[in-house]
């Protein structure tokens, strides 16, 4: 298997019998003067041109009962349709999805993909795809969907499928790419034994995860946040993400802070449009230091660079390698902070001037906080945070262990985080300063 899969066959693989929640659900409208016949041509296309949806993952007894990919190049996929009757499309198609996605794939014997088709008197109006997380990753669906978007609409525009996971595990086999995982190796060594072991500590050793969840949703932070990109020249992206490192580090009062980023990894012509698991680790790095906000901002875009630089390796080999690490320090290893940006379009900015800081602190008043119902930890994650929006509002989900953030939980981190973007575009203050000023909000509203 490539790295990408192997480092989702490690979550897979400890999931609890029946559980399909990390199976991907994706869709696309049926444009008028489509047949089903139409519809079930661009669906065979569609696994014709990606090999991941065509694979099979047979486990090999030979190597631990770990999977192997076999390309299969014959077969039938079974499509459902859905006649809506008196139901709305809407209703039907959640339906379908639903029916398509909550049961678990058998990766062995079953192809990674699952197709119905809703129907308004026989005329199709939405595909549904299912897929299994071991052929593809967030990004591969919304690269699915695009293509079959196309080839119902215009087959022709569709350029060449980009390297397929054949030819990507072939490359990982090869010396150029051991010697980019040694590199990778060397940078994640270094950082793991020189980082507080508050980034690194698994606090399910001091008893059960006590986590909890919650979002926000905020006009004032998405504003604040392209404002600072655009006063800084980086993306708004890397703004939140050095933002969300810069108050972790406050909160623990540490000026040396990691947070692990999920990646898609596609760096490369040949695999920006990769459809397979492709997702990787990188290590962020920030010391926080006497400087202005733009200075960190700044140094945060190299720190981010170093860290994409370094995040291709075989992900099994990795863990191990930070485990013999943090033994040598004494520490009981896997209870890190997750970033996952999970957006998948180019993010649009806010459409208006500049606010002043009376039209921000309007903002704020309109701030939504709602606490999600999940019953799972994460893995053991000390803190995970999910990006779903940034550009007219901001939509962060929050799963931390409350021991972690200590007397503040998930809410009150989110509402800082917000303030803090609020404050760092309005003064420029850096993290030394902006600490006292947390501090101080902290003592006004405790959590």
């Amino acid at each position: 298997m490539t790295w990408g899969q192997t480092a989702i066959w490690e979550v897979l693989r400890w999931l609890p019998p029946g559980d399909a929640s990390l199976n991907l659900l994706a869709g696309c409208e049926v444009e008028p003067g489509r047949d089903l016949d139409d519809v079930l041509a661009a669906v065979r296309a569609l696994v014709e041109r990606h090999d991941a949806l065509h694979t099979l993952f047979p486990r090999d007894d030979r190597d631990e009962g770990k999977p192997v990919q076999v390309v299969v190049r014959s077969g039938e996929l079974e499509v459902a349709v859905h006649e809506t009757g008196a139901r709305s499309p809407a209703n039907v198609a959640a339906y379908a999805g639903a029916r398509l996605r909550d049961v678990p794939f058998d990766v062995g014997g079953e192809l990674p993909l699952r197709v119905a088709v809703v129907t308004r008197q026989g005329v199709p109006v939405r595909v549904i795809l299912a897929m299994s997380h071991l052929a593809v990753d967030g990004w591969s669906a919304k690269i699915v969907c695009d293509d079959l978007r196309t080839l119902l609409s215009a087959p022709a525009a569709l350029g060449p499928p980009a390297e397929q996971p054949l030819v990507r595990a072939a490359y990982e086999a090869s010396e150029r790419a051991r010697q980019r995982e040694r590199r990778a190796f060397d940078y994640w060594a270094g950082a793991v034994r020189e980082l507080p072991r508050v980034w690194l500590e698994d606090l399910r050793q001091g008893g059960e995860a006590r986590q909890g969840w919650s979002e926000i949703r905020s006009r004032a932070l998405s504003r604040a946040v392209h404002a600072l990109a655009a006063r800084a020249g980086v993306t708004p992206g890397m703004v939140l993400q050095a933002t969300v490192a810069l108050l972790l580090g406050l909160y623990k009062g540490e000026d040396d802070v990691a947070l692990r980023l999920i990646v898609s990894t596609r760096f490369k012509p040949e695999t920006r449009r990769f459809v397979g698991a492709f997702n990787q680790n990188a290590l962020l790095r920030l010391r926080l230091r006497h400087e202005s906000f733009s200075g960190f901002l700044s140094h945060a875009g190299r720190a981010a660079l170093a860290a994409y630089s370094t995040c291709e390796y075989d992900p099994v080999r990795l863990e191990e390698l930070v485990a013999r690490v943090t033994a040598e320090r004494g520490i009981g290893t896997d209870g890190y902070c997750f970033y996952n940006d999970i957006r998948f379009d180019a993010p649009a900015a806010p459409a208006g001037r500049h606010l002043s800081p009376p039209e921000y602190h309007a903002l704020l008043d309109e701030t939504e906080l709602v606490e999600p119902s999940h019953d799972t930890d994460q893995k053991g994650a000390t803190f995970f945070l999910y990006v779903h929006e940034l550009s007219e509002r901001a939509v962060l989900t929050l799963c931390a262990d409350r021991r972690f953030l200590g007397p503040r939980g998930p809410a009150d981190f989110l509402l800082d985080l917000e303030w803090l973007a609020v404050e760092a575009l309005h003064t420029d203050a850096g993290p030394l300063r902006l600490a006292e000023a947390l501090a101080g909000r902290a003592n006004r509203h405790p959590g």
